[in-house]
């Protein structure tokens, strides 16, 4: 389950670098705040991406990073299929790989935290 977590991490992490590096500058002929913009959102994913890495790396996450990667996992979730929505194309197979990546990631998120709760490591560290 952890290599299958590591894997949607970088799935976002890369997908990321692939909206950044390779679509923007063929969408975007010149920087503009509509080319920042567009980057902005594949920024996005590269922090959801890493969190959610940093997550499934540690041995036994806090109670602190379990719930920030949640809440992010949630947003970023609620953010795509939104986008999806409005754009129209939220049964194409991109969009239904990266709402699956996210929706599967916020669950392994809540997993997390429930496990962490559960062994009593929800009080901050000193």
């Amino acid at each position: 389950m952890r290599v299958f977590d590591r894997i949607l991490g970088w799935f976002l992490v890369v997908l990321g670098c692939v909206h950044n590096f390779v679509a923007a500058p063929l969408t975007y002929n010149e920087l503009s705040t509509q080319a920042l913009w567009f980057v902005s959102a594949g920024l996005a994913l590269w922090y959801a991406g890493f969190l959610n890495l940093l997550r499934a790396q540690a041995v036994s996450p806090g109670w602190f990073l379990c719930v920030v990667c949640l809440l992010t996992n949630i947003s970023l979730l609620a953010f795509v299929v939104a986008y999806a929505v409005v754009k129209g194309n939220w049964a194409s197979p991109g969009a239904i790989a990266l709402i699956g990546t996210v929706a599967v990631l916020t669950a392994m998120s809540i997993l997390a935290l429930v496990r962490t709760s559960r062994a009593g490591r929800h009080a901050p560290d000193n």
